[in-house]
């Protein structure tokens, strides 16, 4: 066994483990960011390995460019232009049948400015017989743009073939001019900062997104059933007719205890940490520590849930960690109700790895990527832990 020193605040915190044990609590992947692989080029293609085709959106891509001959082997784009996204790569003009989203609780990346946009193939619909967990048809896209001070940095793509999905980076030119693939990752250094900003490699993508049954996070129940979403929302992919039924509920509300405080909390905790933390495929499931919210749990048969029926408080609230607080003796717990200080969930979240160490789960969550506090997000969990009854 090993010990790990480390400083959190003004509290000294000893954890003792060993050196290749992965403990979680908060958000969490099962990729380890010093072992994943990191290659630069295409992945080789599987034999019968999806081959899109080359569409009207795709004749859109930058002047010169022979779409046909850009798609690589494993049924991915080489450049960003040609996956249409655009109308016009020129004039970075997305293609009107890509639709803008916002979710109403989002992942906090750093800092980055987002543009989010879905493509459904036209007369397909989202199987949401399990509403927890939507089931997207075959040509499904969805691309995340994010910006850092005003300027395009990478554009992520997932899409969804031989219900299979696929997923890649493009990373910008300083000049905007193309956005490449680059599954490997880049560390990128920002102006003014001591910390850079990490765009991950695909296997720290597989690491958040293999939390639900069908890759996408944001685009479910809650992330577009709140009244604070965007663009695309449960109430218009109904009256659309997106769904394969009709769904139990065109909006949805995350319950409160009448302080204001537990809805927003619990909101963020959903879209920072339940893609890991929850009871089905997580990479964090086998801590039993649950964070995401359910549609089927707010909204049981019983009639509407309060704060106390959710899986995050009763995994929680007043629950034990596996790590201990060595200033009390005892083990953390990972909410300490109305005691912030002494929450593990607070300590990590509010904590990141000093540069140019790597992020990592002893050290801070989420463990991978992330360099910078969500301190507007860290300061609603703390608010919430604030009014909880000790």
């Amino acid at each position: 066994m090993h010990k790990v020193f480390l400083r959190l605040g003004t509290m000294g915190v000893v954890f003792t483990l060993p050196l290749s044990a992965a403990i979680w609590s908060g958000c969490s992947s099962s990729d380890d960011p010093a072992t994943t692989p990191t290659p630069d080029a295409a992945p080789e293609a599987a034999p019968d390995a999806y081959v899109a085709p080359v569409d009207a959106a795709v004749e859109a891509a930058a002047p010169g460019r022979d779409c046909a001959a850009d798609l690589q082997a494993d049924g991915l784009q080489q450049h960003l232009d040609c996956t249409g996204l655009y109308s016009s790569f020129t004039t970075k003009t997305v293609a009107a049948d890509n639709k803008p989203y916002t979710p109403g609780v989002t992942f906090w990346s750093d800092g980055a400015e987002k543009s989010r946009f879905l493509y459904l193939p036209p007369g397909t619909k989202i199987d949401i017989a399990n509403f927890d967990e939507w089931k997207f048809p075959n040509g499904t896209k969805v691309w995340k743009e994010f910006r850092l001070d005003g300027k395009r940095i990478e554009t992520r793509l997932f899409q969804k073939a031989k219900d299979a999905w696929q997923h890649t980076t493009y990373r910008w030119n300083d000049a905007e001019t193309d956005a490449v693939r680059k599954d490997g990752g880049e560390k990128v250094p920002i102006a003014g900062k001591s910390v850079m900003y990490e765009v991950p490699n695909t296997g720290q993508c597989d690491g958040c997104h293999m939390g639900k049954t069908d890759s996408l996070l944001g685009v479910e129940a809650i992330g577009l059933g709140l009244p604070t979403a965007q663009g695309v929302t449960l109430a218009s992919l109904a009256a659309d007719g997106r769904f394969s039924v009709a769904p139990p509920m065109t909006t949805i509300t995350i319950p409160d205890d009448g302080s204001g405080k537990s809805a927003p909390a619990l909101g963020w905790l959903h879209a920072n940490c339940g893609a890991c933390h929850n009871s089905g495929s997580g990479a964090a499931m086998f801590t039993g520590q649950w964070l995401q919210l359910r549609p089927s749990q707010l909204y049981p048969e019983a009639g509407v849930a309060t704060v106390q029926d959710l899986d995050t408080w009763k995994t929680a609230v007043n629950i034990n960690s596996s790590r201990t607080d060595v200033d009390a003796g005892v083990p953390y717990k990972r909410i300490v109700g109305g005691d912030a200080a002494h929450s593990l969930m607070s300590i990590l979240s509010g904590r990141r790895a000093v540069s140019p160490e790597e992020p990592n789960p002893i050290i801070q969550m989420p463990p991978l990527v992330t360099r910078q506090v969500d301190v507007a997000g860290h300061a609603l969990l703390d608010a919430w832990i604030a009014v909880i009854p000790p």
